[in-house]
């Protein structure tokens, strides 16, 4: 009876072992040790950078004779994020409104851009950003200097309403000091100077 027992025991501890064996050598033959990880590694990033020369030779090679060299950089294998035509077209035309001394069109076509911008779901928040930045000093400006045409103008609609012309005028002549195109205060002031026959 008791060789049974110790014929158990012994096999119990037989099993437990062969188990305990066959797990280590199960867990080593699943994980690469750290030096295969880096080869597998150098190799992925040798393939990738194969890849890429091989595309830059492709496309050195399609644009024909050219005389300026063609250096490989991190830069030229990204596509840089560029701003959408319909958008430039919307710049340009604002811009050319500020330059032309339209101030108000130029408030205007800015605000546009911005919400055509902020709709627009195809470039990235940093694009956006950069967008907006670029015409925002043009913009303030615009608004600043219709914003005290305004003022202006309306002083001059009171000073007129008052019967103090000579005031009026002044007022009328500093908004368009500013705001030479302002054509509000330039047909008040050709009305007044004609109504009062004045030059």
């Amino acid at each position: 009876m008791k060789k049974i027992k110790n014929v158990r025991k012994f096999l119990v501890l037989l099993l437990i072992t062969a188990l305990l064996v066959s797990l280590t050598l199960f867990s080593f033959g699943c994980t690469k040790s750290p030096a295969d990880k880096t080869d597998a590694t150098l190799s992925e990033a040798q393939t990738s950078q194969a890849a890429s020369k091989t595309e830059g030779q492709t496309t050195s090679e399609s644009s024909g004779s050219s005389s300026a060299p063609t250096t490989t950089t991190v830069e030229a294998t990204t596509t840089a994020e560029q701003i959408p035509s319909d958008i430039q077209l919307m710049i340009d035309k604002a811009d050319k409104y500020y330059n032309d001394g339209m101030f108000a069109e130029a408030v205007s076509a800015y605000r546009s851009i911005k919400s055509v911008v902020d709709k627009n779901t195809t470039i990235s928040d940093s694009l956006k950003q950069e967008i907006i930045g670029s015409y925002t000093n043009n913009f303030e400006d615009s608004k600043t200097i219709t914003d005290t045409a305004r003022m202006h103008y309306g002083n001059a609609m009171q000073l007129e309403y008052e019967k103090r012309i000579d005031e009026a005028i002044k007022e009328l002549e500093a908004a368009l000091s500013i705001y030479p195109k302002y054509q509000d205060a330039i047909d008040k002031l050709a009305s007044i100077k004609s109504l009062y026959g004045l030059k």
